[in-house]
């Protein structure tokens, strides 16, 4: 063989060799096919369209194998975009289910508990309700007991009902004078934070008339006890709050035992910040809640003791 048909086989070969290299290599990159694996593998990741759209996402799966096949098989370009495309699109369609599915069930769980707290209401109003038939009923059942009583007293004597009738009154005008209102655990008068000085325990003068007024009330009913119970608003310390409450209740009984009160007939208690009367929110509020109760038992010396 001459030296030129060396030189045309051996290019021959290099090219046969190039072609058979070209032929071999990988397919051209496909951006459509990269977007679509990137969307797929973002959404494959995330566990809201993994629980909410699991059939989605695996119709977007398969279009994506497709098309990866056929990138691998060096198929048009035009058909692996279109499955590409299709990947793409219903794994958007999968993200948008999950999020539907997520905001559906946020608008369920505020339903639920919107529902909860109407129920909770609901039910709040029917025991204030039974509440209040029960305290309308016992009274009823008082007065209807008293009228009772009163009866069976002018039946047997008019002379006898006649003193009952005039202690009640005479009662009735003290109870009056002494301001106080009745309850279920016996006659309840306030003393209001007027009468002591910010964060002291000490009555002012004022205060005398009124426990003046209670110990003429023991005087004349001496099978009557007395409790007195102090209270204070929210701020400070809860330490301090009872602490005051005691000083103040206790400040009390002093006055009364000083105005003739047996102290053997008063027992005292203090609840701090306790059984508020209003809101501690508002300066008018706490003010309600800075008060000494005394609470006047019945004519057996009972008194009910606090709920």
């Amino acid at each position: 063989m001459n030296r030129n048909n060396r030189f045309v086989c051996s290019f021959a070969l290099v090219v046969l060799t190039s072609f058979l290299l070209a032929s071999c290599g990988p397919p051209i990159k496909n951006v459509d096919l990269e977007k679509a694996q990137a969307s797929f593998a973002a959404a494959k990741m995330d566990p809201v369209v993994v629980k909410n759209a699991p059939l989605e996402l695996q119709t977007a799966e398969t279009s994506l194998q497709t098309a990866e096949r056929l990138w691998k098989a060096d198929a048009k370009p035009e058909e692996i975009s279109h499955q590409a495309y299709l990947s793409l699109q219903r794994t958007a369609i999968a993200k948008e289910i999950a999020n539907q599915k997520v905001a559906e069930e946020s608008v369920e769980a505020a339903n639920s508990a919107r529902a909860k707290v109407l129920l909770e209401a609901r039910t709040y109003e029917a025991d204030e309700a039974n509440k209040s038939a029960e305290l309308s009923r016992r009274q009823a059942q008082e007065q209807a007991t008293l009228l009772a009583v009163k009866t069976v007293e002018g039946q047997q004597s008019a002379e006898a009902a006649s003193a009952a009738e005039a202690r009640a009154k005479q009662l009735e005008a003290e109870v009056a004078q002494l301001q106080a209102i009745k309850s279920e655990r016996g006659l309840v008068i306030t003393l209001g934070d007027v009468l002591f000085d910010t964060g002291r325990a000490e009555l002012k003068g004022s205060a005398m008339v009124t426990i003046s007024k209670i110990a003429n009330f023991m005087r004349t009913y001496p099978t009557r006890t007395l409790l007195v119970e102090g209270f204070t608003d929210s701020r400070g310390s809860e330490t301090y709050n009872l602490d005051l409450s005691e000083r103040r209740a206790n400040a009390v009984r002093s006055a009364l035992t000083a105005s003739g009160v047996e102290d053997a007939r008063i027992a005292v208690r203090g609840y701090g910040e306790s059984y508020p009367v209003a809101s501690n929110e508002t300066p008018v509020g706490r003010q309600l809640n800075r008060r000494v109760e005394v609470i006047i038992s019945d004519e057996e010396g009972r008194i009910v003791e606090r709920r």
